[in-house]
């Protein structure tokens, strides 16, 4: 997954610009101007189809069309959405979902139980290509259907039109927040079937918005639910315009056409210093983590030794100060602080070349070797990677960076390729430890799963594999640290940062907050209002 700040224009692979723009009172606007949000997205979605919703992008516009038999409310809990309540087996492995009456799709047709069959079935279909499925596959029979081993999936049953029933496989501490997902949204079986391949341009859901209109390389239009059934939205309409340069946007926002705007390193400082923007400028930690990814399954980064020399020649402190102040909290480890199970006694590899070397002599690389870092093209990767080449250029280690476009980053980065390093993020699919642990260290995930370090561990494999079963907080919590330490003793990353979020927004905006969990925002809440005087209430 990518960076969370998406519906608010950009991430932080922020492009540098030149000087701030002009400041100034943004236009007034008319009060038919504040019935429609106006935001911009750095990149444009793919298909609005739980499908093939692959990027945080996808997944947060898919969270505004679609429901999902729970959700993440503002603190990441899951709470109750097209399920009014469930119940759990003694044994942790049978789910019962007791659904909402009265609700339908955006097309009148009404929901029941046999919508949610239909569409986690058509995820795990293994003919449908998802690369979701991991999201269900520990229902009961999943995997046989997967394999087309068996007609439908076994775990999956409707003892009544508002009732599901879903057996597991094995316990799962953390199903609920599973089933939060975007991949775990219910879909109009009606509207796949006149659509097909198309569907998720023309997606119909029983969500607070409606899909009105799609300009390619221009925009996404959404008009607001008048049947949905929770609290309705606030405002009318909602419009994102895709503008994937910084210096647009930041133009874009300074002209009052959109509504908030992350800041970068090229203009935080300003906005933070406005005597106009700088007390509507917040600050939000995200749950996400910076890092470069070493793949351990080849020479010479299969050598712990040489792993953590790579880690020791680093001076990642002095790195961050000098590009991203103020914006990071230095990370140690892939658990975020502040979410229980980070681990806060692992204080990882200290700077200390004079160690690095020695720890290369030790692994039989008295001078050095040559290696690649992948980095997507574009932003601050570069501004990362560059002054780690610089590093690591003084221990020996003569490092290639290669920039290469989205789609074949993560291609080189995923199953299908063997880079040496790669410089990546992830952010938090769900409120849990366990999201930083066993999707990005199990050995049972390639890289395209999320373990992009190909690491593996039977230690580690083990610990990660109870923290699933495990439901007893305090218990929880003693098996999430100790798999993070037992992971990060062997260096499989560089940990660079964890994010921190600064977000300005125009003075009419009302109930705006930043969500921990990128599809928690149903955009249900915020509303604008003409501010009451010069500088707003």
């Amino acid at each position: 997954m990518g960076i969370l700040a998406v519906l608010l224009a950009a991430t932080w692979l922020f492009p540098r610009v030149a000087s701030p723009f002009l400041a100034g009172r943004p236009p007034g606007r008319t009060r038919h101007d504040l019935d429609t949000w106006h935001g911009a997205l750095a990149f444009e979605p793919g298909p609005l189809d739980p499908l093939r919703a692959h990027t945080v992008t996808d997944g947060a516009m898919c969270a505004l069309v679609y429901n999902g038999l729970v959700r993440f409310d503002v603190d990441g809990r899951v709470v109750p959405d097209l399920a009014e309540a469930w119940e759990v087996s003694p044994d942790g492995l049978v789910y019962t979902f007791h659904l909402r009456d009265g609700v339908r799709f955006h097309d009148g047709t009404t929901f029941d139980a046999a919508d949610v069959v239909f569409s986690f079935t058509r995820i795990l279909d293994p003919g449908s290509g998802s690369g979701r499925a991991w999201v269900l596959d520990a229902i009961k029979g999943a995997k046989d259907f997967m394999r087309g081993e068996a007609p439908a999936v076994t775990g999956l049953e409707t003892p009544g039109p508002r009732v599901v029933r879903i057996t597991l496989e094995r316990r799962l501490a953390h199903f609920p927040a599973l089933l939060a997902m975007p991949a775990a949204y219910v879909v109009c079986p009606e509207a796949v079937a006149e659509w097909g391949p198309d569907f998720g341009y023309h997606a119909v859901g029983t969500g607070p918005w409606v899909l009105e209109a799609w300009r390619e390389g221009i925009d996404i239009r959404f008009r607001a639910n008048p049947d949905y059934f929770s609290d309705p939205p606030r405002l009318k309409g909602l419009l994102y315009r895709f503008i994937p340069d910084a210096a647009t946007r930041q133009a874009e926002f300074e002209a009052g056409n959109i509504e908030v705007l992350a800041l970068g390193e090229e203009n935080a400082d300003y906005f933070a210093r406005s005597e106009l923007y700088s007390r509507y400028v917040l600050k939000a930690p995200e749950l996400a983590v910076v890092y470069v990814a070493l793949n351990c399954s080849k020479p010479p980064l299969d050598n712990v030794l040489v792993r953590r020399a790579i880690n020791h020649a680093i001076n990642r402190r002095g790195i961050l100060d000098a590009i991203r102040p103020g914006r990071y909290v230095l990370a140690n480890g892939s658990v975020p602080v502040g979410l229980a199970g980070h681990e806060p006694t692992w204080q990882g590899y200290e700077y200390d070349p004079s160690l690095a070397r020695a720890l290369l002599e030790r692994a039989g690389y008295p001078n050095g070797f040559e290696m690649d870092l992948l980095i997507r093209a574009g932003g601050m990767s570069v501004f990362c990677a560059e002054p780690i080449q610089a590093e690591l250029a003084r221990v020996g280690i003569r490092v290639r960076i290669v920039q290469l476009e989205t789609q074949a980053f993560f291609a080189a980065c995923g199953d299908a390729g063997n880079p040496d390093a790669c410089l990546l993020s992830w952010v938090a699919d769900y409120a849990d430890p366990e999201n930083f642990l066993y999707p990005l260290f199990h050995s049972a995930n390639g890289p395209s799963a999320g373990n992009n370090a190909r690491f593996g561990d039977p230690v580690a494999d083990r610990l990660m594999e109870e923290i699933q079963r495990e439901s007893d907080p305090a218990r929880r919590l003693v098996l999430c640290q100790a798999a993070e330490r037992a992971v990060f003793e062997k260096a499989p990353w560089i940990p660079l940062f964890f994010p921190v979020d600064l977000i300005v927004r125009q003075p009419e905006v009302r109930g705006f907050r930043v969500w921990p969990v990128f599809n928690g925002n149903k955009m249900t809440e915020v509303w604008l209002e003409a501010p009451a005087g010069e500088g707003g209430p």
